[in-house]
């Protein structure tokens, strides 16, 4: 019987949860994500966070979006990157996660 030792397996474990999205509001968004109100406008104007409206009330936020804040915020105010820097990073961020998807497929 003769096995070779360098076959490698992969399993892959996928946890769905059936959890219900939370959407927060503009002031617990800036709160959480520690960026300024006028910030997170000029980051809507620009493009880079979009936010729901939910019933015609004000724009509301989910966790990816007050992720996405922190990581501006690190890169604008921490690192020095200007918004047109920030928003090619993060548009190869996703470019790449989605190519590390497509790889894990």
């Amino acid at each position: 019987m003769d096995t070779d030792m360098s076959e490698q397996h992969y399993t892959r474990i996928v946890i769905h949860t059936n959890q219900e999205t939370i959407y927060y509001t503009e002031q617990e968004t800036v709160e959480y994500s520690r960026v300024e109100v006028q910030m997170l406008h000029r980051l809507q104007e620009e493009g880079l966070i979009e936010g729901v409206t939910i019933n015609g009330e004000e724009r509301r936020y989910r966790e990816e979006d007050i992720a996405r804040l922190r990581r501006i915020r690190r890169l604008h105010s921490d690192l020095g990157v200007n918004l047109a820097g920030v928003e090619i990073i993060l548009r190869l961020s996703a470019r790449l996660e989605a190519l590390q998807r497509e790889l894990e497929r």
